[in-house]
């Protein structure tokens, strides 16, 4: 029996494929129950909703949310924190401890504090298990309304090249408004609990009562005018009353705030607002701002999308001149030189970006990318090794498996390309396509081994 490692808080998936409570095997059975297929987006489309994953931001949001969970007696590595590409301010749970927070919410909030508030909560609703309650109705739901955010989970990090974020579509507001949404006793329980977290990692209470005052009055307007928060949060006189009293009580109190999150949390938002954000608006509002090194990073992203190569290339050079071991500035660089054609001058940025930062399979997955880039049969070997070891800390990147196939068909490993391939597709709903390959591999491959038994997994999906 192969035993699942730990993994951090803000990843979809840190354990091995074949562990029973592991991302992979949560991810299939979504497939089961029919979830949509996803079809990969680029990021350039800042409307299009789906699922973004980057090793930076994961780190940070695990760095603001362990303390809470710790402190809601949740282990850290059993909560995945699932970012929205949508621009609209909201956060929910679903399907277990699965947390989701859209990119608008995390661009807008403008602390670690509020974010930490808007966690907190978020962490209540999951140690109250009032998500729980609602898993037989989401179970026996049909039509478009199941078919939704949730069904984003089983395509974690596929997407196209052209963005550090990786987004698949499947998002949609629906599926939280009918399952998702918490009655007013719950509301009120989650804030009790999450001021409790709040006071026990000793984290100031106003960041949470910023977030409601941002919402307050929302549930006047119409349906179409409100932020989705308010339709899956329902707001009340006694939840706000409550919130103001315990950020009175804690006025005495000093709250030591941590420079380090506040560093990681603003580059956070640098990072969404270059990536997501029209890029030439990006770079009109940074003509009125001190050039701070988090400006220079959204500049840095937005030059390279507008695109203005050189120059984008010369503002990631001054970054990396700011903090030249920063994993992620090289990250960064690499890329602008990957997706123009330059992977040899790619390639050294991507070997520091993962020496900096051992076990990041979003960065391995990207190196990986790279050495198959090179197509010889040096860096093919490499490669192959590079994803396996990116594929068994992280199965749900549907992207590094759509490389690890072709590592593995360069191999001469027809059996395990396709169940690489076969794996892919399971993550992102293709699952006829997933059973095809699933029975071309099982058919390869010696009978009982790993890969083989990875294979019928993936075949006990078929509902016929």
């Amino acid at each position: 029996m192969l035993l699942c490692p730990p993994a951090p808080a803000t990843t979809t998936g840190r354990a091995d494929a074949t562990c029973g409570d592991g991302p992979l095997q949560r991810l299939l059975s979504l497939a089961t129950a029919g979830m949509l297929a996803l079809t990969a987006i680029l990021p350039a489309a800042p409307a299009a909703a789906g699922l973004i994953r980057d090793s930076e931001i994961e780190r940070t949001l695990g760095m603001l949310s362990a303390p809470l969970f710790r402190a809601a007696s949740l282990r850290p590595e059993a909560v995945n924190i699932y970012i929205v590409n949508n621009s609209k301010l909201n956060a929910f749970v679903g399907n277990g401890s699965n947390m989701f927070l859209n990119s608008g919410l995390l661009l807008k909030l403008e602390t670690p504090e509020e974010l930490q508030g808007v966690i907190a909560h978020e962490a209540g609703h999951i140690a109250g298990g009032h998500e729980a309650r609602r898993s037989a109705g989401m179970r026996s739901a049909r039509g478009p309304a199941l078919l939704g955010v949730l069904a984003a989970i089983a395509a974690g990090a596929a997407g196209a090249p052209q963005a550090s974020a990786a987004i698949l579509a499947g998002s949609n507001s629906a599926i939280a408004r009918t399952f998702l949404s918490y009655n007013r006793a719950e509301e009120a329980a989650a804030d009790q609990a999450a001021l409790n977290y709040l006071a026990r990692a000793k984290i100031d209470p106003a960041g949470m009562k910023k977030v409601l005052d941002i919402f307050r009055g929302q549930e006047v307007f119409t349906i179409g005018n409100v932020d989705p928060y308010i339709l899956t949060h329902p707001l009340s006189t006694e939840r706000v009353q409550l919130v103001e009293e315990r950020v009175r009580q804690a006025e005495g109190n000093t709250f030591a705030r941590d420079p380090e999150l506040a560093y990681w949390h603003g580059r956070m938002r640098a990072k969404l607002r270059g990536f997501l954000e029209d890029p030439a608006r990006v770079l009109e509002q940074a003509e009125d701002l001190p050039e701070t090194e988090e400006v220079l990073y959204a500049k840095a992203v937005a030059l390279y999308r507008l695109p203005a190569i050189k120059e984008g290339f010369a503002a990631a050079d001054r970054l990396i001149a700011l903090r030249p071991r920063d994993p992620f500035y090289l990250e960064l660089k690499g890329q602008m030189l990957f997706e123009t054609g330059r992977p040899q001058e790619a390639l050294p940025y991507y070997r520091d970006a993962v020496r900096l930062a051992p076990g990041e399979p979003l960065l391995e997955g990207g190196l990986g990318r790279v050495l198959l880039a090179l197509n010889q049969p040096e860096t093919d070997r490499e490669a192959l090794e590079i994803l396996q070891s990116a594929r068994d800390r992280d199965p749900a990147d549907a992207m590094a498996m759509r490389d690890l196939a072709v590592a593995y068909a360069r191999a001469n490993q027809p059996g395990m390309a396709a169940l690489a391939t076969a794996e892919r597709f399971a993550l992102t709903g293709q699952t006829k396509d997933a059973m095809l390959q699933a029975r071309r591999a099982a058919a390869v491959l010696p009978e009982g081994s790993p890969g083989w038994l990875r294979a019928q997994d993936i075949l006990s999906l078929d509902p016929e």
